[in-house]
């Protein structure tokens, strides 16, 4: 097989100037559409964050709101891309309308709660201060819960249909990309959100963290770990489809190890965090 992937559509890059945009939109519209409202909602956020002097955890209030808006769209750009690698038969069906529906639902309330705690200058996660302030965090833990279970789902959908011809390494590795991300994601972000911070040891501020992502440089950061999860969906099936391009005959097995590899990564990052060292020190 010489292409990565046989697509379902053909998309016409001479009907518009954004071909990429335009194939995305046609996998999955509503996904795409609400990935975009959320980066055009990070624009004004930026713009306050420039003029409103409140911190949070010694940084703009507005930093997390935008982090989470951009994360997020990208989850959701993920999830509508990989939507078409399925057949009209799985995406029509119960478990795909929810990865499509459910997941819209939950990131639409997740950062309705995050930036909501950011007009009112107080920071969303591990925020019990208050009565009102626990059960909605509660709530916003179960409602991460699910919005990552479509990460699951999609990964199931996307081993058993094999309507869309694909290279056998690209669809494992979106297979394992899924898996590892889902999974992950929900034992790492679990874990943090039990605990009062994602600080293990030195200074518990994102002041002195590394440039943009706030990862601290003088003690351990659960976010490592459950940003490197999390990011499990896009970055295996990056690497699956390279190997499925270059490695030939090696690149079912070259996919498995370098899933293993980047599992393995992904926990030796939370036992680090865990053991009190930064990721990267300054």
């Amino acid at each position: 097989m010489n292409t990565i992937a046989s697509t379902p559509r053909a998309t016409r890059p001479s009907a518009t100037v954004f071909p990429v945009w335009r194939t995305l939109h046609e996998r999955q519209p509503k996904l795409a559409a609400f990935g975009l409202l959320f980066v055009l909602t990070a624009i004004p956020l930026v713009a306050a964050g420039l003029i409103d002097p409140r911190t949070v955890n010694g940084v703009s209030v507005w930093v997390k709101p935008v982090k989470f808006l951009l994360s997020i769209a990208l989850y959701l750009w993920t999830l509508a891309w990989f939507i078409g690698y399925l057949g009209p038969q799985s995406r029509q069906s119960l478990a795909g309308r929810y990865v499509v529906h459910g997941t819209v639902l939950f990131t639409t309330l997740e950062l309705a709660w995050i930036i909501g705690m950011s007009v009112a200058g107080q920071p969303s996660h591990f925020n019990r201060a208050s009565s009102v302030a626990d059960v909605l965090y509660s709530l916003a833990g179960l409602g991460a819960v699910g919005l990552t279970v479509s990460m699951l789902i999609q990964g199931v959908q996307l081993a058993r249909d094999r309507t869309v011809a694909l290279a056998p390494a690209f669809r494992l590795s979106l297979v394992l990309g899924s898996l590892l991300g889902g999974v992950g994601t929900l034992a790492f972000a679990g874990f943090m959100a039990s605990g009062k911070g994602h600080w293990i040891g030195g200074i518990a501020s994102d002041a002195a963290g590394l440039p943009l992502i706030g990862w601290s440089r003088t003690g351990g950061d659960l976010r490592v770990a459950h940003f490197w999860a999390t990011h499990a969906q896009q970055l295996v099936p990056l690497a699956g489809a390279v190997l499925a391009r270059v490695a030939g005959r090696w690149a079912l097995p070259a996919t498995v190890l370098t899933a293993l590899a980047y599992a393995a990564f992904t926990v030796f990052t939370f036992a680090q965090a865990l053991g009190g060292q930064p990721f990267l020190a300054g």
